[in-house]
Parts: structure tokens; C-alpha cells; sequence
């Protein structure tokens, strides 16, 4: 049950909600306390800061996606729900380089992008990009944005029942198909105690389709198109408090540029 979101609040409220036995000892700085709200040991920590806030999971739905095999970006409709949530959309987009995205007509934040990621080696080449927007809009909603060429996908997701609408962490990973470099890469971020991430995959193809996994991921949404690439987008809920690593696997190698290795272009964030 959330914290009051008004009127007074006591140290011993917050330590029940944290998961703690009523009147035993506990401090601001306890770790599963600060973990609420995603702060640092030691770092600066006001009861105020608590109103509102549970120590439940987060969650998250997917609500679509939408693709192209030509030039441009993957415009398309999404339904979102009725209420205040975040709308999640990640994007895997060949080609030339995305710097923005649009829910309807509200400009969505980035939060993660594999063109930043050291070993990307190419800025016109493909990357996975974590865009992110809390709203009360809802309905049929039209994402538009810039960049692709060819084989460009977005998948779209809400986030409800969380204590900030900004990632408490973001990571993003390059690597390029080099010879014998292999068919896994690893994504990790700092998690939160009951958190939610929600990950972007760029790889090539499988074959059969499909292909691709991803470890300590609760739900995988992927597609391979023109016998080219494989795109794709996870979730994980209620995560434990550290780092956490997702490895993304393409475990039938398609049409491969380089025997014995891939590319992957991975972007993810993390709310609480």
C-alpha cells in the first residue's frame, strides 16, 4: 500500500512499507529503504521525499508495435490506457541516425541509445534507442520520428503503479559483427529492489525466426524482417536490488555478415 501522499509521515511507516517489522530499528539510509527511491548510500534523503511512494513492483504492459521494410521511421498508432503513466517506446532502426520521437504531438525523452556506446564503430549504422514519457493521454495515439533506412521497428509499452516517471539507471551496448566475436552481448544496470527494465534489441536474423533470447527477461517481444534483422524489445519485473545483466543471445544464426559473430545494438532503462 503507497505511503500517504500528504499530512505527516513517520520513519516507521516508510520501514513497514520497505518490507520492515513495525518499531524496529531503521534509518533513512537502510538499503531497502533507499532502494524506494532508487538512493545512493549516504546520499542526501527527506522523509518528504517518501509521500506516495510503494515499495511494490511497477508495471509494465506491452501495447504494440509498428515496423517498415522502406526508408524512414516505423510510424504508427498505439492505444494507450485512461490515467497518468509512462509510455515506454523502443526503437530499432537501421541506418541513418534517430534524434527524436514523438508520442502524438509530445516530443518523448531519451534515455538510452547504442550510437553513444563505445564500439558502435559506425554513426550512420543501425542502433537501439529507449524513449520515455509519463502522460494522461489515452486512445489511439500516433508515433512519428526521424531516421532508418529500411527494416526499422518500434514496440511501445506502459509502465503504472511507479515512484518516479525518470529511469533511476540507463545502459546501452555496441558491438559489431567481427570474426569469431560471437553470438552473445551482455547489457547490465544498476537495478532497484522491485523494479521494472524494459530493453531494446537490434541483431541479425534468425533461422528459423525468433531466434533470440534474453536472459532474466519476463517477457520478449522480437520479429526478423527481410531475412536481414532481428528486432526486438523485453521486459523485467520485480528485480532485485544490484546489478543486473541481461545477456542477449542470437541462438540461430541467420544470413550472417561474419562467420562466428553478430551484431547487437542494445539500449535499456530502469524505473522504480
Amino acid at each position: 500500500m503507497p505511503l500517504p501522499s500528504s499530512g505527516s509521515i513517520s520513519l516507521n511507516q516508510i520501514h513497514i512499507e520497505a518490507g520492515g517489522s513495525s518499531g524496529s530499528q531503521a534509518s533513512l539510509n537502510d538499503a531497502d529503504i533507499r532502494a524506494m527511491i532508487g538512493k545512493s548510500s549516504g546520499a542526501s534523503n527527506a522523509f518528504s521525499e517518501y509521500r506516495g511512494v510503494s515499495a511494490a513492483a511497477p508495471s509494465a504492459t506491452y501495447i504494440g508495435r509498428a515496423l517498415t521494410t522502406a526508408n524512414g521511421f516505423p510510424n504508427g498508432y498505439v492505444t494507450l490506457s485512461s490515467g497518468t503513466k509512462i509510455v515506454v517506446v523502443t526503437l530499432q532502426i537501421p541506418g541513418y541516425t534517430n534524434t527524436y520521437c514523438y508520442l502524438g504531438s509530445s516530443l518523448m525523452t531519451k534515455a538510452a541509445d547504442s550510437f553513444t556506446a563505445s564500439g558502435h564503430g559506425n554513426p550512420g549504422g543501425s542502433h537501439s534507442v529507449v524513449y520515455y514519457l509519463q502522460t494522461s493521454a489515452s486512445g489511439s495515439t500516433y508515433i512519428t520520428g526521424n531516421g532508418g533506412s529500411g527494416r526499422s521497428t518500434f514496440h511501445a509499452w506502459e509502465i503504472t503503479g511507479y515512484n518516479s516517471s525518470t529511469p533511476t539507471a540507463t545502459a546501452a551496448v555496441s558491438q559489431n559483427n567481427t570474426v569469431n566475436v560471437g553470438y552473445s552481448r551482455t547489457i547490465s544496470l544498476s537495478t532497484q529492489y522491485n523494479g521494472v527494465t524494459i530493453g531494446s534489441g537490434l541483431t541479425e536474423d534468425t533461422i528459423p525466426a525468433n531466434g533470440v533470447t534474453v536472459s532474466n527477461s519476463d517477457q520478449l517481444l522480437q520479429v526478423d524482417l527481410e531475412s536481414a534483422t532481428n528486432h526486438y524489445s523485453w521486459k523485467d519485473t520485480g528485480t532485485g536490488l544490484g546489478t543486473t545483466s541481461y545477456v542477449c543471445t542470437q541462438t540461430n544464426p541467420g544470413n550472417n555478415g561474419v562467420a562466428g559473430g553478430t551484431v547487437h545494438r542494445l539500449a535499456a532503462a530502469h524505473w522504480k
